[in-house]
């Protein structure tokens, strides 16, 4: 319950700022080219947090989550007080910082979890931030057709969440790093390097799907589908809960059948979905496409997550594939974005399309091939890391 709570905070955090993005470029007078730079500069400290994380996970991941927790809620305040781009822009980085620190220690808790059960758990954990997100998202939009400012927003926010994440926090797992159990006899640290690598792909391209269909789906529909702007933010809110409803359901998935069919599955159902999109533009079609996007790429990452917690004792793998999922992030919409100016948006979708097609055959490579054989796509449970 209390790693499900830090994920729901977390989520919260996070769908609170992105929707407040257009009255920050209002207030601001900021171009599409300056939003771009601040979401850049939050992923790129992103990828430095991610890497903070590993060699702090000795002290105990319980204080640091907690505390970050509200750090991160009270750096949420930069962005309403921000007078110029500059600091708007450090206020993101100092929040990319956060929560990339932040991601690899919950996932972290989340693998531990897993290990204690002997069963998959970590879809689950996602979906809560995916609800948290949806929460978060939904009060920005109330704060926003009320005419409330980020300011204050952002300080109901951080009192609300901070006052809850307290009792609710307080029974974190002290995680100290990523597999507790010794490594099979016979996995090498070649082996293991491979496995990290062959992870880390799946989390990078699984969030380059993941920002084709969250991030340029509502305007997608707008601008080749010609719909209307109510029309078109519907896909975000389409998109999101086909996430959340696959993640609470795709660990019973994965204890049946393994996690690499379960991430070649999402694969291939994200594939179809970009493709159904590109083909189909009419809204409808355009939506449901999107929708299979959401539910596909849901699984990747956790997975991806899940995997790299358990590659090893040390929380070094996890670090390496969160910061690749990260960078995902950052070279994703970059591509879309300057492939769409070129050649046009319907076109660049091909970028999110070909990314799900390499999930799926990363996934399918990293299978078990026959049983009692190690496994490089990493599966909780007490007889190994590795199976």
């Amino acid at each position: 319950m209390a790693v499900s709570a830090a994920f729901f905070c977390f989520g919260t955090i996070a769908g609170s700022l992105v929707p407040r993005m257009p009255a920050f470029k209002e207030s601001l007078g900021l171009s599409d080219g300056q939003v771009g730079l601040v979401f850049l500069a939050y992923a790129v400290g992103a990828v430095a947090g991610a890497a903070l994380a590993r060699p702090v996970m000795a002290w105990g991941a319980r204080r640091l989550v907690r505390g970050g927790t509200l750090v991160i809620l009270a750096l949420l305040i930069g962005p309403a007080v921000a007078p110029v781009f500059g600091l708007f822009a450090l206020s993101f980085f100092l929040l990319g910082i956060l929560g990339g620190f932040l991601d690899v220690l919950e996932n972290s808790q989340a693998a531990e979890m897993e290990r204690q059960a002997g069963r998959p758990m970590i879809n689950g954990f996602h979906g809560f931030w995916s609800v948290g997100f949806i929460a978060g998202a939904v009060g920005s939009a109330v704060a926003a057709s009320l005419g409330i400012g980020p300011l204050p927003h952002y300080m109901f926010v951080a009192v609300v969440v901070g006052a809850v994440s307290v009792p609710l926090l307080s029974g974190l797992p002290d995680t100290r790093g990523g597999a507790t159990t010794m490594l099979p006899s016979g996995t090498t640290r070649w082996r293991i390097g491979t496995a990290v690598v062959g992870v880390s792909a799946i989390a990078f391209l699984g969030i380059m799907v993941e920002s084709g269909g969250g991030d340029w789906g509502p305007i997608y529909l707008r601008d080749v589908g010609q719909t209307g702007l109510g029309l078109a933010a519907t896909v975000g809110v389409a998109f999101a809960l086909a996430m959340t409803a696959v993640r609470f359901t795709a660990d019973r998935f994965t204890a049946r059948t393994s996690p690499a069919v379960v991430a070649a599955t999402g694969a291939l159902v994200s594939a179809t979905g970009v493709g159904v999109a590109i083909a189909f533009p009419a809204p409808l079609t355009a939506i449901a496409g999107f929708m299979l996007v959401g539910a596909g790429c849901a699984v990747m990452v956790p997975l991806a997550f899940s995997a790299g917690a358990n590659l090893a004792r040390s929380g070094t793998a996890l670090s390496i594939v969160t910061g690749a999922g990260y960078a995902g992030s950052i070279v994703g919409p970059f591509l879309i974005g300057s492939t769409s100016d070129r050649v046009g948006l319907r076109t660049a979708l091909a970028i999110p399309l070909a990314a799900a097609l390499a999930v799926l055959v990363s996934a399918v490579s990293l299978r078990p091939p026959s049983r009692g054989t190690d496994s490089l796509l990493v599966e909780p449970g007490a007889e190994g890391v590795v199976k």
